[in-house]
């Protein structure tokens, strides 16, 4: 793999601080604005097409105790925002119950219309369903229940049978079209609350920001960046404090990747195992002892899920081709559960787009993922016969089996050819020159992720000790160095690193950071630079 230094957008001097290089690399004219936003930030949330309507709407639900029922997308962001919303109107209303499908069943109220009780008055769909007109309509008419949709998802039609709070609908002057559905939630009670007031909208920005970072909304948004890092700051949640504190995870220093590596996985993990309910239970809990059981059964299951998918990413590594500009499984034993995390997976690994699915009466249906900034859904409606649903990067799509060849050839005309993949970084230093680097990284890797990929250095002059294959997984290789500095590499297999001994010169790109732990046979702290490689070669 090819490394290539980012080219940087201003020229930066040798003795500038690290803030001012990485300032000039990436083109932030503001960097204390930039690592510390603030509630100035937040855009008016009446800007929202149909804010208030839709507000109005559930406040005169409440006032005439009308029966509210919620209905959410079965991901981390839709759980996080249903678990706002039903803590919110917990407040006002006792009339309120919710459905949901679990996730091998789909996306989409369609898959939920049995569970709506005859007696509801008010539907409120959140993180789903902008685009189901159809079943929108037979609920409208034929159950007679009001309709509110508050999503993030790109409008592929009309929908007049629900009032929709969406910044992607057209009409809308949100200036931010990056929000996911709990950051919408959020909008929506901000607005109610101008009216209401008696319930501080801050509290549930704990959950809101978990929803938009597991949703990998743009980090480069000063308002997504003031909305993560309040919520990290103040986490309220007593499930989500339970989760960090059995993760040995201090909250006062947790950046944003502990919602990406620890929370969302938790929350995603029993969703595509079919036990979403449990994660809801623990948002929704305020017994630290009820919480710490409902983990256990999440953390459970969730190892469960880690096995599953390992099983299914091996067996499909297998059997792909490496020359393919479009990387394709279609399997008959695939799993509607599964099929997003390891097309996401197979991306990574060959850096092109991805689609993972199954043939099921003639029709092919799956999940698709694209790779740096593609633009994925696009190209697949480009096609003219499939249907695409969900995010630019990453979503839903639906082929007649038929036509799959002649996709390929689609595929073949109208994407370039793959080049080698190449792996980018920001700055270049010697070993001995980590401690004076390693602060400031770890400051602006706070909040990294689409938009702004983490700071990533070419670290020159590493003498290797020696190599430990650790983990349950046995997923995880730690390489001892003589430079009192060790290397990390995470998920990967157990042969990584094999080729390396003692007294080897390496360089590295990767991630710096302070690696902190207790050691009770010393009684003291033990604090290690560390490097999270992604990749090394032998000098």
């Amino acid at each position: 793999m090819d490394w290539v230094q980012r080219r940087p957008e201003k020229s930066f001097r040798k003795h500038d601080s690290v803030y001012d290089k990485i300032a000039k690399v990436r083109g932030i004219k503001d960097m204390d604005r930039f690592l510390n936003p603030t509630i100035q930030e937040l855009y008016d949330p009446y800007l929202m097409k149909n804010i208030e309507e839709a507000s109005n709407r559930i406040i005169k639900a409440i006032g005439k105790n009308e029966r509210i029922c919620l209905s959410f997308d079965p991901d981390a962001d839709g759980i996080t925002a249903t678990s706002t919303m039903l803590r919110y109107l917990n407040n006002y209303s006792n009339n309120l119950y919710y459905t949901y499908s679990e996730r091998s069943k789909g996306h989409g109220i369609e898959n939920q219309i049995n569970q709506i009780e005859e007696e509801t008055d008010l539907l409120i769909i959140i993180d789903s369903s902008s685009n189901d007109v159809e079943i929108c309509k037979e609920i409208r008419e034929e159950q007679g229940v009001d309709i509110i949709i508050l999503d993030h998802h790109s409008i592929e039609r009309l929908n007049p049978y629900a009032t929709i709070v969406n910044p992607q609908q057209e009409g809308c002057e949100y200036p931010n079209t990056h929000l996911s559905g709990a950051g919408v939630v959020f909008k929506v009670i901000q607005v109610m609350e101008d009216t209401l007031g008696q319930v501080d909208p801050y509290q549930f920005l704990d959950l809101v920001a978990i929803g938009m970072y597991a949703d990998v909304m743009k980090v480069d948004v000063l308002e997504n960046r003031f909305i993560i890092q309040y919520g990290l700051q103040n986490i309220q949640n007593t499930g989500i404090k339970q989760l960090l504190k059995g993760a040995n995870i201090n909250i006062d220093k947790m950046n944003a990747s502990v919602i990406g590596f620890t929370i969302a996985p938790l929350l995603n993990g029993v969703a595509r195992m079919d036990k979403i309910k449990l994660a809801i239970d623990l948002l929704l809990e305020d017994d630290d002892r009820v919480c710490h059981k409902i983990l256990q059964e999440m953390k459970s299951i969730n190892e469960k899920r880690k096995k599953r998918q390992k099983e299914i990413a091996n067996r499909y590594m297998k059997h792909l081709d490496d020359k393919q500009k479009v990387m394709i499984v279609i399997d008959e034993q695939a799993s509607k559960g599964f099929n997003g995390l390891i097309a996401q997976q197979i991306a990574q690994t060959f850096q092109r787009p991805a689609i993972v699915g199954s043939a099921i009466d003639g029709v092919i249906s799956g999940s698709f993922r694209t790779y740096n900034g593609f633009p994925f859904k696009t190209f697949l409606q480009g096609f003219g016969n499939i249907e695409a649903v969900g995010h630019e990067s990453a979503g839903g799509l639906f082929l007649k089996e038929e036509r799959l060849q002649d996709f390929g050839r689609y595929i073949d005309w109208h994407i370039p050819q793959i080049n080698e993949p190449s792996l980018m970084y920001d700055l270049e230093i010697n070993i001995t020159e980590i401690p004076n680097y390693i602060d400031e990284i770890e400051r602006i890797n706070r909040i990294t992720g689409n938009g702004f990929p983490k700071i990533s250095v070419k670290v020159n002059g590493i003498v290797v000790d020696k190599r430990v294959v650790i983990g349950k997984m046995k997923d995880t290789i730690k390489i001892d160095t003589l430079d009192d500095c060790e290397l990390i590499k995470f998920r990967t297999d157990g042969e990584y690193g094999s080729e390396l001994s003692c007294f080897d010169e390496v360089a590295v790109v990767g991630e710096l950071r302070w690696n902190e732990w207790f050691h009770f046979g010393l009684r003291k702290k033990i604090v290690v630079p560390q490097i999270m490689i992604d990749d090394y070669s032998l000098a």
